[in-house]
């Protein structure tokens, strides 16, 4: 195959000769059908780069790892966050998702102290907590022989984790409501990505996307309330951040607004994707029974039966490499967009001001040049030596480069010691017949769930094993 190294794009590309538009709707209908298929098609015929178009839009697709570290990080001033983020704009508004330049540089600057390393043992401790309530409910599910949701357990999870550790707050049942919401508002969100329809036709028949965003806002609003009614406030990211947007007072319409973001963003992204990558491990572990196996054998001599904290994970390497293997195949950011500031040229790709580039996760771990078995789980990928060898950009489930996500090791930190406490009590189980499905929103949720029973193991049955 020729290097882009060696030629122009319009070469590798010629435009519009090696990809004729199909019609006027371009690759929208195939993408539409079954974009994870279309994705991986595409990067396995061209390995480097290749052009697709969505109605008169035409987007660069960056296969390489040194392209997307290019846009990612040694250019990264020349990239904004693409049209594409756009249906999400009215979840979370101008929040640190979003917000691009000085602003997103100064909610980042306000948010880092909670994710500062003196917090973890406190956030690990709060995780812990978390889990083992979720588990001692379990126990009525063993017993009973019931099947449960899996997807739903691990957002139920994930966002008691994280409003826990980095809000100091309980939800009670408000995580049903919240789970219901942001589905539903995130197949809005990717209905909006593939058409081009004008989001103002779309609204007409939406009504349960407006509902949706009441009830986020809702929630929102109470929690920022019942923070501003306390006389002495725990000393926490969101303490912080309403003192920082307390601007002329809680009528500052235009700071609320941004406090509203910001908390919105906080509270979906510090559970959202951590709840989707731990479905995704526990449907692989029950699998591949092999590696389950031996990450209960690590959990049980590292542990010996007692509750992990933050300073056991350096001695659980095996728990943290089922994780990232997890994230390679099964990236819950699946796709990173980029829209180019001014004419760029990488490597011989040439992007014009104002196009779109795009590269997507799940298609560029799967790519066989840069993945040996690509289809294959093996957590051993991970191992230093190996990680070591590989190119920077070949993984990239967090993004990279400056904008790299705030909570990437929270989330990793969150992931482990939720693993380590299920193995130590639970074999779990997916239920036959029903089938996993990824369904490609924004983010990369189960279709249809992730069903599975729970089978309390005692530890000398585990040994036995």
């Amino acid at each position: 195959m020729t290097s882009l190294a060696e030629t122009t794009f319009q070469q590798v590309l010629p435009d519009p000769l090696a990809r004729r538009r199909k019609s006027v709707l371009g690759d929208l209908l195939d993408i539409r059908r079954d974009p994870l298929r279309h994705f991986v098609e595409m990067m396995r015929r061209h390995e480097d780069a290749v052009s697709y178009d969505i109605g008169l839009d035409r987007v660069v697709m960056l296969n390489a790892p040194r392209l997307i570290r290019h846009v990612l990080q040694d250019n990264h001033r020349n990239y904004v966050k693409s049209r594409f983020y756009e249906p999400l704009r009215p979840i979370l508004g101008n929040g640190i998702f979003l917000s691009e330049g000085d602003e997103w540089l100064a909610q980042r600057r306000s948010a880092s102290p909670a994710f500062a390393g003196a917090q973890f043992e406190r956030m690990a401790r709060d995780i812990v907590a978390a889990t083992d309530e979720t588990l001692d409910r379990w126990e009525d599910y063993a017993r009973a022989g019931t099947a449960f949701d899996l997807s739903m357990e691990m957002m139920r999870l994930a966002l008691d984790c994280a409003v826990r550790a980095l809000l100091s707050i309980r939800l009670e049942d408000d995580h049903r409501a919240i789970y219901g919401a942001l589905t539903a508002l995130l197949r809005r969100a990717e209905r909006r990505v593939w058409t081009p329809l004008p989001p103002r036709i779309l609204d007409v028949f939406d009504r349960r996307g407006l509902k949706s965003l009441r009830i986020l806002d809702e929630v929102t609003g109470q929690v920022i309330a019942d923070r501003r009614a306390m006389a002495d406030p725990p000393d926490d990211l969101l303490t912080h951040l309403v003192r920082t947007h307390e601007g002329d007072g809680p009528d500052d319409a235009t700071n609320q607004r941004l406090l509203r973001d910001q908390v919105l963003s906080i509270i979906l992204s510090g559970h959202e994707t951590t709840a989707i990558a731990l479905g995704w491990v526990f449907a692989l572990l029950s699998r591949n029974p092999d590696v389950a196996r031996r990450l209960t054998e690590e959990v049980d001599r590292v542990l010996e039966g007692r509750p992990p904290n933050y300073a056991d994970l350096k001695s659980l390497p095996y728990c943290r490499m089922v994780f990232e293997e997890s994230m390679r195949l099964y990236p819950p950011v699946w796709t990173i967009s980029r829209r180019a500031l001014a004419d760029d040229s990488m490597d011989g790709v040439t992007v014009k001001a104002g196009q779109t580039v795009m590269a997507c996760a799940y298609a560029v771990h799967r790519n066989p040049s840069l993945w040996e078995n690509p289809e294959g789980f093996d957590p051993t990928r991970f191992l230093p030596d190996r990680i070591e060898a590989r190119e920077r950009y070949a993984y990239f489930p967090f993004g990279g480069g400056p904008r790299t996500c705030l909570g990437n090791r929270f989330a990793q930190m969150e992931s482990c010691l939720i693993l380590a406490m299920t193995a130590q009590r639970f074999r779990l189980d997916l239920v036959p017949g029903r089938p996993v499905t990824p369904e490609p929103m924004i983010t990369l949720r189960p279709r249809d769930g992730i069903w599975a029973t729970a089978h309390t193991v005692k530890k000398k049955e585990r040994l036995a094993a």
